[in-house]
């Protein structure tokens, strides 16, 4: 026999990919409990000695104990009724404890009469923040291979947790508000223009107008979309852990903790549940609003240099 772990680092796990395992799990089951079951049929009217099994189910099962944020647990042993309360609480749930199990006898008849006993198991532990995968399997039966290889392939091939979209977020951040705010801004800017006074002080330099439509972006952008911004931030982020002090502003300095943050997973059920459609809506904008800026930059110049000469 042998054994091993699959560690599941930096990864966003789906609750499909959860359920494409969990499928296979009980289809597999309910092939070998059906084969059992047929042959303890064709048996029943054979002596003892001359009954043949290839798999003589020995108290195989799929167990599953769910806890709920709502400090309920419920122990599943009838796959139809879990999958249901999966499929429609995956939000809710806080972590689940798979115990699945093969155990099997295989009787060969007289006169070579031999019982062989088979035991294999795959156990897994899933939580919002990681999922682990224990497998005790036979290198001589295969019967669960295909389960073994799906699970590795759903972990290996699942998206990374730490990309870009976190790397560089204050990058995105600013890209959105600007881009959003950029609108309101020129349009505040130009208003502005027809107030005298305003319109000699943007004439003293060019940069005033280009000036003054960045900072009025800002602070549109900052008050419009910073909120959102930072609610869809919020649940996909690493932690924040103490750095250093800054004696010079008087402050302390946090940074990200990214080794923490790439050692875990993301399994997208609980508090994690939208956390896919939160990174889509952040690649949503940044996309929309990275397409306003080349045009917005260029009327900022067009509108600074028309200012300077009239």
């Amino acid at each position: 026999m042998y054994n091993e772990t699959i560690k599941a680092e930096n990864k966003i796990i789906s609750c499909n990919a959860l359920m494409e395992i969990f499928q296979a799990m009980n289809e597999t089951l309910k092939k070998y409990q059906q084969i059992s079951e047929k042959e303890k049929m064709a048996n029943a009217v054979l002596d003892y000695s001359n009954q043949h099994y290839t798999f003589k189910d020995e108290g195989s099962r799929l167990r599953i104990v769910v806890d709920f944020h709502d400090n309920t647990c419920v122990t599943f042993d009838n796959y139809e009724n879990f999958i249901s309360v999966f499929y429609n609480r995956a939000n809710e749930v806080k972590s689940m404890d798979i115990d699945y199990k093969l155990s099997y006898s295989v009787i060969n008849p007289e006169p070579n009469r031999s019982t062989d006993y088979y035991s294999q198991a795959i156990n897994m532990h899933i939580n919002e923040k990681k999922i682990d995968i224990q497998v005790n399997l036979r290198s001589d039966d295969h019967k669960l291979d295909d389960i073994y290889n799906l699970i590795k392939e759903k972990i290996l091939k699942a998206p990374e947790r730490y990309t870009r979209l976190i790397k560089k977020r204050n990058a995105i951040k600013n890209k959105i508000i600007f881009g959003f705010g950029f609108i309101p801004a020129i349009i505040v800017a130009i208003m502005l223009c027809f107030i005298p006074v305003v319109l000699e002080v943007y004439k003293t330099t060019y940069i005033l107008f280009a000036l003054a439509s960045c900072g009025l972006a800002y602070l549109f952008g900052s008050v419009v979309m910073s909120g959102k911004l930072d609610n869809l931030y919020s649940s996909i982020v690493p932690e924040q852990v103490y750095e250093k002090y800054d004696y010079e502003n008087n402050r302390s300095i946090y940074t990200d903790n990214v080794d923490d943050y790439i050692s875990k997973s993301e399994v997208l059920i609980g508090k994690n549940f939208y956390n896919m459609q939160r990174r889509n809506e952040i690649k949503k904008l940044e996309k929309k609003y990275k397409k306003f800026l080349p045009y917005e930059l260029i009327v900022i110049i067009v509108i600074s240099l028309i200012i300077i000469v009239i």
